[in-house]
């Protein structure tokens, strides 16, 4: 036997008789979500432009594509559950038949021969009890998953976090800039603290937090527009901004029935400092000046479940900013959330990489949400829903006409839902959805036509109609 068989040999032997050692002192699970996804239809592919001003073609822009998003995690820890570690990577949103990107270059790999840069790690943190502590007492650190709301930030991001029982406390950092000549200490670094307590019992629970946020520079002028007007967009401008807010459920039987209540309320206020602000949708922009934010939030949830049925009324405010040159913004900042509630308008389609916004309002222009849903458990596999949801602007979306004339418009339309969801086997879903908007005349303002140079004329002229598909995989 060669010097390297031996070599082989001994290190096989050594992991043969160590396996059940280490068996002993670890326990190791592997979970996978393996999400395949359609957009079997759609009439307008231009308005699904990520929270960029979107076109909708009086010409109709028909489309369809299929892509795949899978996630793959491994679990870590010890017997007694006092320290996991967590990794997870994610292929993401590779669309059959992609290949490079024109926009940057970035390969995919849905093309031919299936070449490109498309894993990215989702997560990567440690989580371990402290000691001498209550058992429920735990640190994280890393890039984990990271919630103070879901109207307002519920994403991955890196930072420390302690919690219990009742509390939380984080230390987030959301962008890191190593310091240059002539910068102070933290220049352009993005961090948030937040801190929350719940309460609970059997039918209720609430909670309240607070979120702090900053951002210092040295720039004298940054510029900022509405489309990117969300936390995660800002780019270097310099900021302070609070977040406090509360949130809860509440339920109660009656008879053989279940009433029950969600909400979220939020204040935010702060400044923002040394902007040239361009209000998108307008083309109005500001002069450099200072500006003081000054924004609500309100959301509620009331429904009954009976029987195999739920049925849910969906309302919520978003403030929104009716003035680009006065010198205070008035519309609800996100920092970084998924938002499902539209199959239309925002990422409701099971392609949920495809959207028009991610947000819960649009723009600076905030939202006004009304949704009456539906959802029945039809069968032991199958499920099936429907909403109708009537949709508006908080303010009003101010923009010139192809005529020369001044509209207000706020109204966003009414849209009609439907899904169906089958389980094939008990952790493979097979799922349809379709939805479709009567846009309102508020949507004027993106239209575009190729025949008709006086399309933008204050009157909505085209419906969106969507439809989306999934085979999803969980284990």
């Amino acid at each position: 036997m060669n010097r390297h068989r031996k070599i082989l040999f001994t290190l096989l032997l050594g992991i043969a008789f160590s396996a059940p050692t280490l068996a002993m002192a670890v326990e190791f699970a592997f979970h996978g979500d393996l999400n395949n996804r359609f957009g079997l239809y759609t009439n307008q592919q231009g308005f699904f432009s990520g929270d960029k001003v979107p076109v909708i073609d009086d010409n109709d822009r028909n489309d369809s594509f299929a892509s795949i998003k899978y996630r793959l995690w491994t679990e870590i820890g010890d017997n007694d559950g006092a320290v996991k570690g967590v990794y997870a990577v994610e292929i993401g949103a590779i669309r059959f038949g992609r290949g490079s990107d024109a926009n940057g270059g970035r390969e995919w790999g849905g093309a031919y021969s299936g070449d490109g840069v498309n894993i990215e790690t989702r997560w990567a943190y440690t989580d371990f009890q402290i000691p001498g502590v209550s058992s429920k007492a735990r640190v994280k650190i890393g890039l984990m998953p990271f919630t103070v709301n879901s109207f307002v930030w519920d994403e991955t991001a890196t930072g420390v976090q302690l919690s219990g029982e009742n509390y939380k406390l984080a230390w987030v950092r959301g962008k890191e800039a190593l310091t240059s000549a002539g910068d102070e200490w933290g220049d352009n670094d993005l961090d948030a603290l937040l801190g929350r307590y719940d309460f609970k019992n059997d039918a209720l629970k609430s909670g309240v937090f607070g979120l702090y946020q900053w951002q210092d520079t040295q720039a004298t002028s940054y510029a900022m527009n509405s489309n990117g007007y969300q936390i995660k967009k800002l780019g270097d401008v310099k900021f302070d901004l609070m977040t406090l807010g509360t949130d809860g459920s509440w339920s109660t039987p009656v008879n053989d029935n279940t009433v029950f209540l969600n909400w979220d309320l939020m204040y935010q206020t702060g400044s923002f400092d040394n902007v040239e602000f361009e209000d998108t949708l307008s083309g109005i922009t500001a002069a450099n000046k200072d500006y003081d934010l000054s924004a609500f939030f309100v959301h509620g949830d009331v429904g009954i479940k009976f029987g195999k049925s739920k049925l849910t009324y969906t309302a919520w405010y978003a403030s929104g900013d009716d003035d680009a040159n006065d010198d205070e913004f008035n519309a609800f900042i996100t920092t970084d959330v998924d938002r499902f509630d539209s199959i239309v308008l925002m990422e409701g389609g099971y392609s949920d990489d495809v959207y028009f916004t991610e947000r819960p309002a649009l723009f600076d222009k905030g939202f006004i949400m009304n949704k009456l849903a539906l959802d029945h458990q039809a069968t032991e596999k199958l499920k099936i829903g429907a909403a109708a949801l009537y949709m508006l602007t908080a303010e009003d979306i101010e923009y010139t006409d192809a005529l020369g004339r001044s509209q207000k418009q706020d109204e966003i339309g009414v849209e009609l839902d439907a899904y169906a969801s089958y389980q094939l086997y008990p952790n493979i879903e097979l799922a349809v959805n379709a939805g479709y908007l009567f846009a309102g005349d508020a949507m004027d303002r993106f239209e575009v036509s190729s025949s008709n140079a006086n399309i933008v004329d204050g009157s909505a002229d085209n419906d969106i109609f969507r439809t989306t598909a999934r085979v999803r995989y969980k284990f």
